[in-house]
């Protein structure tokens, strides 16, 4: 990753631009769902940001990036372009800090193709996906000596396909952060919350497709030295879904050392 800004001097507006390469390999057991197989699955995602900034006041700014973006797949056909817009709106006022996003994203997929609204699909025609997307984020600086910020973000998200509308759905989800100080101890605690709708996918028992997500986790920092932490994480997902198909729990464990040199 590299990043480069230049704000003129005695300037308000910044101009800057980031530059992202991804290299993934991630391995994906089907066992728990009946399937006798493993695979892996390998990527190589380049990402382009150029962005603008400019503070309106001390405590008003905005950012607007541009993203263009290409994935390549190694061993599956899920290789696609995207190409999108980004606008930030953050207020840092002394009682409450805010942010305001906005985004769209338009996903071009090289191979994979269009569905009709019960999953068949289009021969010859490729996929294009339109994303909209926008949420509200609002932190807190407490005074009180252990609940050090509280955060919360609420964000909606619209997807619509350029085939049968197979893939289209809404989204709105919940999210929200407490992090504490205790001792030595910097604690963070998480709970979110998403709920999403498909226009026209149906499930088996030929009702509208629906998922219900809860997320939830704890980290917990401790102070070693002055370049040196340890720290453990938990992290637990669950899909609730009327198809069986989607329906999963998982969770994460990390226990490790970090350090500055």
């Amino acid at each position: 990753q590299f990043e480069h800004a230049y704000t003129p001097l005695g300037s308000v507006q910044t101009f800057g631009f980031r530059v992202r390469h991804t290299y993934y390999d991630q391995g994906f057991d089907f066992s728990e769902l009946g399937l006798p197989f493993s695979m892996s699955v390998q990527s190589n995602k380049s990402e382009m940001i150029p962005y603008y900034s400019k503070n309106f006041s001390r405590e008003l700014s905005a950012t607007l990036e541009v993203l263009i973006r290409t994935e390549d797949f190694k061993t599956i056909t899920d290789d696609n372009k995207d190409s999108g817009i980004s606008l930030a709106l953050k207020g840092t006022p002394e009682f409450l800090n805010w942010t305001l996003n906005a985004d769209y994203l338009l996903k071009k997929y090289m191979d994979r193709g269009q569905r009709n609204w019960d999953g068949v699909e289009i021969t010859g025609a490729k996929l294009e996906t339109d994303k909209i997307s926008f949420s509200a984020t609002a932190e807190k600086d407490n005074e009180a000596p252990i609940f050090e910020k509280t955060s919360a973000k609420l964000a909606w998200a619209q997807l619509q396909d350029n085939g049968g509308g197979y893939y289209d759905y809404d989204k709105i989800s919940l999210s929200l952060r407490q992090e504490l100080k205790i001792s030595s101890y910097n604690v963070e605690v998480k709970v979110g919350g998403a709920h999403t709708k498909y226009d026209q996918r149906e499930t088996d028992n030929f009702e509208i497709f629906e998922r219900q997500s809860l997320t939830k986790g704890v980290s917990i920092n401790r102070f070693i030295s002055e370049n040196v932490d340890t720290y453990f994480r938990w992290s637990r997902e669950q899909d609730f879904s009327n198809s069986r198909d989607y329906e999963y729990s998982s969770n994460f464990w990390s226990l490790g050392v970090t350090w500055e040199i």
